[in-house]
């Protein structure tokens, strides 16, 4: 895949490999408290895109855990706002959904004790709401439009991305872009959908590589023993998107491979 002829240089991976599961997950939970107290104060409003999967939740509850102890900064929190890279096309109170997870790891803390305003958690739709992905992709689309700069990025209806966070799959996965998949190479869109997903649920929204790829900062959270192969590919040079979809997941500014001592037990 390559990149459209509006996207800017796209920042080289970088690895950092922790000791186990706990210390990686703290290390990217003050980033992201500090990504977004300075977005916030330098830029008025703070931008983040969260993910699911256990060590993306994980992350959330330490931000929760972070709040909790004294002296930690904070940013003024109805100047962020929450978006997500992808998500299962269920039902709202499904607790497979990773905004669902999110909200009960996080999000109801910051809205009930900390002022987040509840429309600056921007969930991608429920199946109450979209009839098939195609349609929640296109109402995400919309979102996202909403909240655009007059510009949007690299000629995209889009906010100005602070930080986003991507788990990756067994398989090289990142958000709900899989090996082999049409959503690949979808350009030109902020959102795609997926309807026979490698692994259950099959009906996905994802957020397409285009998108992705203007966010500020792409962070990758992986940890565990199974992830190890997925990651030594997708930073091994010239692996295939369509192998390992991961190898496009770059930011504008800054891309961070986050691994636990397993997850990085192949890299070279």
């Amino acid at each position: 895949m390559t990149d459209s002829p509006q996207q800017p240089a796209l920042a080289a991976p970088r690895t950092e490999v922790y000791a186990e599961k706990d210390q990686l997950v703290t290390v990217v939970a003050e980033r992201l408290l500090a990504v977004l107290v300075d977005a916030a104060r330098h830029q008025g409003d703070a931008h983040a895109v969260l993910t699911g999967g256990s060590a993306g939740v994980a992350v959330l509850a330490k931000v929760a855990d972070l709040l909790a102890r004294p002296g930690t900064e904070t940013p003024p929190w109805q100047k962020v706002h929450f978006w997500w890279g992808d998500e299962r096309l269920l039902p709202s109170d499904d607790p497979e959904r990773n905004a669902q997870q999110a909200h009960e790891a996080l999000l109801d803390a910051l809205i009930e004790q900390h002022g987040l305003p509840e429309s600056n958690v921007h969930q991608m739709p429920v199946s109450e709401d979209a009839a098939d992905p195609e349609i929640g992709a296109e109402i995400y689309a919309t979102e996202l439009q909403a909240h655009a700069g007059e510009n949007g990025r690299s000629g995209l209806a889009l906010p100005r991305f602070d930080v986003l966070l991507l788990g990756v799959g067994p398989d090289g996965h990142v958000a709900s872009l899989f090996p082999g998949k049409a959503s690949l190479h979808v350009t030109e869109k902020t959102t795609t959908s997926e309807d026979e997903s490698p692994k259950p649920p099959l009906q996905r929204i994802s957020l397409t590589f285009p998108a992705i790829q203007t966010a500020e900062r792409v962070w990758m959270v992986v940890s565990g023993a199974d992830k190890a192969e997925a990651a030594a590919k997708a930073l091994t040079p010239g692996t295939e998107v369509t192998e390992i979809p991961a190898v496009e997941a770059r930011g504008a500014r800054e891309t961070i491979w986050h691994l636990d001592h397993a997850a990085a037990s192949r890299l070279s």
